[in-house]
């Protein structure tokens, strides 16, 4: 009796190891990675877009801060923002999708900087921002707050006097449409 028991045993066993389905433990999205190698040809640009850029190069935002903002004198006054600009603005601050739709992610140069961590902001991360960034141009004791344009460029920066800056906005026109295509905000 013992045999048949021992048998019926090693069947059920057996049975279960054949059965057993490993599972595999997925990553979360947000943690899962595309390994891309970049070569030493690359951009610094190229490599920020894939991800690759281990500590952040702040030349990229100043970069293209100057290139927007040598398209003309800083002005404070909000009259001299173009209309068609204006009426953007509003759907860009209060719509998501409209937000979403008005980023350039191929174009964007975009960092939020924290006290103890900056983050490189792309299509995967982006988080709807509706600052009313045109109610905040002006210049008095505390702030001043400035633009430059064209008719193909809005540059938008935001400084604390004696602190320094802690947004700047740049968006392009392309097509008719302005795009967001530099966004560094300092919350520290």
């Amino acid at each position: 009796m013992k045999i048949p028991k021992l048998i019926l045993l090693l069947i059920i066993v057996f049975s279960c190891k054949e059965n057993k389905v490993e599972t595999k433990v997925e990553l979360p999205v947000e943690i899962q990675k595309t390994e891309v190698i970049a070569t030493e040809s690359d951009s610094i640009y190229e490599r920020y877009k894939l991800g690759q850029v281990e500590s952040y190069d702040w030349n990229l935002i100043s970069e293209r801060a100057e290139k927007y903002s040598s398209v003309s004198e800083q002005f404070s006054d909000k009259k001299r923002i173009p209309k068609d600009f204006l009426e953007f603005s509003k759907k860009f601050i209060s719509d998501i999708s409209f937000q979403e739709k008005h980023i350039d992610f191929d174009n964007l140069i975009a960092v939020d900087n924290g006290c103890d961590e900056t983050f490189v902001m792309s299509k995967d991360n982006w988080v709807f921002d509706d600052w009313d960034f045109i109610n905040f141009i002006g210049i008095d004791d505390e702030m001043e707050n400035t633009f430059n344009f064209s008719d193909s460029i809005m540059y938008f920066e935001y400084e604390i006097k004696e602190v320094g800056t802690f947004r700047i906005l740049g968006f392009e026109k392309k097509d008719g449409e302005w795009y967001l295509t530099l966004y560094h905000v300092n919350d520290c």
